[in-house]
């Protein structure tokens, strides 16, 4: 679940405990105007982009600028969770306050009718089999046979879910409103694909734990951050037509990737050539 507030006290408490910082993008702003404001966390993918702020500018700018804090205490499997998004208060309604807004990352039974087979909906199914494919590798010890197996439907999972992504539906949908959305997703897709890499490539047993936790909290924070900002900036975007026939190319292309078999094999190549958008 994620969550909504305005409070200052609940994001620097929040921030802080995570080891995280007030940050923002460079190059972005001027006369006093910090520009983008995101969070930063040392060693994570904002080290050469994100410069760092003080509470007291970094607060001024977020009020003037009418943002709303959206993050996640915990990962499904209880790890604390860095997932944070800053957004206008008029999409996060008059909930944001300072106990904050609860916004489930799911979809599910919010769907109209007409939209149950079109690009968002096939993208929010896949979503869902990951999140069950992580619960039931939760419930096998790592020596198990099915755990292996259940690992790599995952890793199989994954790697369609970002490809389809990658080659059909960012490209599809980039707008000028959606840009630094997708490259984000894009950077995300990046990081979890390197974990998935180290995963295939054979963690160790000491390690293995840590790096699945990681590549599923990697993959929560994916979902909440696209079923809660992007998909809905899609679908103000393409009419239904135009969602129903970007989602036949995607099963395409799902159907030939798991015709040729082992999807997963494509993640150490995405690697050495990382999309573009």
């Amino acid at each position: 679940m994620a969550q909504t507030t305005t409070d200052h006290d609940i994001i620097r408490r929040w921030v802080e405990e995570r080891g995280g910082c007030p940050a923002h993008v460079k190059r972005t702003g001027a006369d006093g105007d910090p520009g983008i404001l995101r969070i930063d966390f040392p060693g994570f993918s904002g080290q050469k982009s994100l410069e760092k702020l003080g509470w007291d500018e970094f607060f001024e700018a977020f009020d003037a600028n009418e943002l709303a804090f959206v993050y996640q205490d915990r990962t499904r499997g209880g790890q604390p969770s860095r997932f944070n998004k800053l957004i206008s208060r008029a999409s996060a309604g008059d909930g944001a306050g300072r106990a904050g807004r609860k916004s489930g990352g799911s979809a599910r039974g919010a769907r109209r009718q007409g939209e149950r087979d079109d690009a968002i909906a096939l993208l929010e199914e896949q979503h869902r089999e990951v999140e069950q494919l992580a619960v039931e590798l939760s419930e096998l010890e790592r020596g198990e046979a099915a755990f292996r197996r259940k690992f790599l439907a995952l890793a199989d999972a994954l790697a369609i879910h970002t490809t389809i992504e990658e080659q059909i539906f960012y490209p599809a949908v980039k707008r000028a409103d959606t840009a630094e959305l997708l490259q984000h997703s894009v950077e995300e897709h990046l990081e979890a694909k390197r974990v998935l890499a180290t995963l295939l490539d054979g963690a160790s047993d000491s390690n293995m734990k840590e790096e699945l936790e990681e590549l599923v909290g990697l993959t929560e924070e994916h979902v909440i951050e696209e079923e809660h900002e992007l998909f809905p900036a899609v679908r103000e975007t393409l009419d239904a037509n135009e969602l129903a026939d970007l989602g036949r190319r995607m099963k395409e292309l799902v159907a030939r990737l798991k015709s040729e078999g082992e999807p997963r094999q494509h993640v150490r190549d995405e690697l050495e050539q990382p999309a573009q958008v």
